[in-house]
């Protein structure tokens, strides 16, 4: 018999072996556990935290899916900017072809707006 046989039928001796908790041992867990009760109680009574409803933003965050989902937000707006501002030249094609000719005004001309009537 080889050392990893022998080994084996350790294991699978443990295996098939069903040890039961002792009642010494479930009795110490209890205790343990009302321990900690009794301290998270003491806690929360000692507590000067005040407790209040969660502002406007947080409320609003917490509806739109929280941090996560405000990440991918942030994301799209800036690259809804980023493609305002420098469109690829492909979309300005497209927007031609939908929408005819492309009108430019100078925002510097006062009277540029009122030129764009009739």
């Amino acid at each position: 018999m080889t050392e990893l046989d022998a080994l084996d039928a350790l294991f699978a001796q443990a295996r098939t072996t069903d040890v039961p908790p002792t009642d010494g041992l479930l009795a110490r867990i209890m205790a343990d556990a009302v321990q900690v009760t009794k301290d998270r109680q003491a806690m929360a009574a000692t507590s000067s935290v005040p407790t209040r409803p969660p502002g406007f933003f947080a409320g609003l965050i917490a509806s739109l899916g929280g941090w996560p989902a405000m990440g991918g937000l942030a994301m799209v707006t800036a690259t809804g900017l980023y493609i305002g501002v420098a469109p690829p030249a492909s979309l300005t094609a497209i927007g031609q072809a939908v929408w005819g000719e492309t009108v430019t005004v100078s925002l510097d001309d006062p009277l540029g707006l009122s030129g764009l009537e009739g």
